[in-house]
């Protein structure tokens, strides 16, 4: 630390060392170099000219010893509203909580115009089938449909005709049994009274209005046989 020589100072009313009663400062217009004094003794005796309280930077100097400096917190109550402006602010020292929304809204760009649609993407994987849903309630009665097409043809007045005759030994001999009006056969046969005969024809009628039969009677006496007719009309 630099020891500074003081010539003049000046002592405010009331300080202790006001009682010291020090001789009066000689002012002068140009400041007198003196061995061992530097800038300092020079920047004092301005202060001593220009300042009535130049004894407070004497006793600041000589506590710093010229080689220090105060330091000073300055608090938003020390600053006039609307004095700092953006050039005071240092770049990206404020993040976006310390801006209000209006500030935040007006920094957002308007969206810019809807880009080309891509390519479709591949078809994904066939997912697994859900649970099957609960039955919903009975739904009213629809109305009646219209009606359908006639349907295929059928049979009616079904019956059963039969009718009988005689064979002589070694003789051959055959019959018809009829259906009776405009009914039609459905199926018939012939049948022998006793054990003896061949069934040569078992068919319907050529006109198809009955069944015939045909037998040969290889017996030895006359033999009676019969012809049967199953009818029904037919539509």
């Amino acid at each position: 630390m630099h020891e500074h020589h003081l010539s003049q100072y000046v002592v405010p009313p009331g300080h202790p060392a006001d009682a010291l009663d020090p001789p009066p400062p000689q002012e002068t217009d140009q400041d007198e170099p003196t061995q061992g004094a530097g800038p300092m003794r020079s920047l004092l005796k301005r202060l001593s000219r220009r300042h009535g309280t130049a004894v407070a930077y004497v006793a600041l100097f000589a506590a710093l010893g010229g080689s220090a400096y105060a330091a000073v917190t300055v608090t938003g109550k020390d600053i006039k509203n609307g004095t700092i402006t953006g050039k005071d602010v240092k770049n990206r020292s404020l993040g976006a909580g310390k801006l209000s929304r209006k500030a935040l809204s007006s920094l957002k760009s308007a969206g810019g115009a809807a880009g080309p649609q891509g390519p479709q993407g591949p078809r994904g994987e066939r997912g697994p089938a859900g649970a099957a849903g609960a039955i919903g309630p009975k739904g009213e009665t629809g109305p009646e449909g219209p009606a359908g097409p006639p349907g295929p043809s059928g049979i009616s007045g079904w019956e059963y005709q039969t009718r009988g005759f005689d064979i002589a030994p070694g003789r051959v001999a055959g019959q018809i049994a009829f259906c009776t009006g405009s009914k039609k056969p459905l199926g018939g046969g012939a049948a022998a009274a006793g054990t003896y005969g061949y069934l040569i024809e078992s068919a319907p009628e050529v006109d198809r209005r009955g069944w015939v039969a045909t037998v040969f009677n290889d017996g030895a006496q006359t033999t009676s046989y019969y012809v049967w007719v199953i009818c029904a009309h037919v539509s």
